[in-house]
């Protein structure tokens, strides 16, 4: 017997992963753009951030922590907020969590139950819409505006607003997109939610993969807004296996004391997370070395030759991603009669061409006619692709 909330969980990202598995046993070679992991392609963990996690296993550090995470790693995030972007916010601020998936667990779990709402990005990670349905609430979708660059429709996140109305989320660079809010929109955002007294989640485990725009948290820029910060070290140091994230409370007018002591049971209820991996991530955050910045520079060359391969395509359009590792192109579906929706268009790429990407109606409502690619890659693969989905979508006229 299974419980319906459990039935009505959908996650498309594994789940075209589970189709492509399938039709690897047929010898089709698959072409892997639906995981954003860059570990498994050739960005590989800097040799001295895995000798961190040896060393601290060595050194003794195989010990439950506190349950808000090892107080040195909290303190030493605490320096690195403050420097990288003028947030000030102290340990007993900060949540050590197995991943940025954690602490969205955590915070959904506190903030919703009877039908209440949390406005979140549409398109959107699926991850929010399940465990806000999960926890018996209402995910609403607030528009990114496709035409224009995919930047909030801020009116249309105004008019969401209600009663039932728990938290604005914001997730920039965001996921399935690769848009970044600009800051006057940030701006705009934390006003609306000042306006109705509610806080803000800022999603930003992309905060270092960005390209011709500066990062901004909403954070740094909400003088009485709470917002409550979600971060990690999975993308930008190449740790995607040690499920290791944090989150942190800006808090000035000490709004968020429930929420916190909430997430603080939570927390403790399911001990700690790994002992090793925070304190390897303390030598990451004292020495961030340059790995960042050469996966950044080897993503954007990806990023543009993608970019410039899919806009020639007849029958897809698509935005320039200024962040994250994400292309979003929709797809002309008057044009392409073949396929009655954008799973069924990803599903036959896949088996025909051997193409792994997610179908866009697994990121929510807005994400309908579109398909997720992430451009991690070689160029050589990525020329490859784009060459058989180029033939492909020719043979479907």
């Amino acid at each position: 017997m299974v419980s319906q909330r459990v039935k009505e969980i959908s996650y498309a990202i594994r789940e075209i992963a589970a189709v492509a598995n399938n039709v690897a046993k047929s010898g089709k070679k698959i072409y892997h753009l639906n995981i954003g992991d860059p570990v498994i392609y050739d960005f590989n963990t800097p040799e001295y951030i895995s000798q961190a996690l040896a060393d601290a296993s060595f050194n003794g550090k195989n010990f439950y922590v506190d349950s808000l995470g090892a107080l040195e790693l909290r303190e030493e995030l605490s320096k690195t907020l403050k420097k990288s972007y003028n947030i000030n916010v102290n340990a007993d601020d900060i949540l050590a969590t197995s991943g940025v998936t954690e602490a969205i667990f955590f915070i959904i779990a506190t903030l919703l139950e009877n039908k209440n709402e949390i406005l979140i990005p549409g398109p959107s990670y699926p991850l929010y819409i399940n465990y806000a349905k999960f926890f018996d609430g209402i995910p609403v979708e607030y528009e990114l505006d496709e035409l224009n660059d995919w930047e909030p429709n801020i009116e249309d996140l105004r008019n969401k607003i209600n009663d039932k109305t728990k938290a604005i989320l914001i997730c920039s660079p965001n996921n399935p997109t690769g848009v970044m809010y600009s800051e006057k929109m940030l701006k705009e955002i934390i006003n609306i939610a000042g306006e109705y007294n509610l806080p803000i989640l800022s999603d930003e485990i992309y905060d270092q993969i960005i390209y011709e725009k500066p990062f901004s948290s909403p954070a740094a820029l909400s003088n009485d807004v709470p917002v409550i910060g979600l971060n990690g070290f999975s993308k930008s140091h190449l740790a995607t296996g040690w499920r290791l994230g944090y989150m942190y409370y800006h808090d000035p007018e000490n709004k968020l004391e429930d929420l916190k002591t909430g997430i603080a049971k939570l927390a403790r209820a399911r001990l700690s997370a790994s002992s090793v991996a925070q304190y390897a991530a303390i030598e990451i955050l004292k020495n961030p070395g340059t790995h960042t910045k050469e996966m950044v520079n080897k993503l954007k060359e990806r990023r543009d030759y993608s970019y410039n391969r899919l806009r020639k395509i007849e029958g897809i359009t698509c935005v320039k991603p200024n962040g994250a590792f994400y292309l979003f192109p929709k797809l002309d579906f008057e044009e392409f009669t073949k396929w009655k929706d954008d799973k069924d268009f990803a599903i036959d790429l896949l088996k025909t061409t051997g193409i792994c990407g997610v179908y866009g109606s697994g990121f929510g409502d807005y994400g309908t006619n579109h398909v997720r690619f992430t451009f991690l890659p070689k160029i050589e693969i990525l020329e490859e692709v784009y060459n058989l989905l180029e033939n492909f979508l020719i043979k479907a006229h």
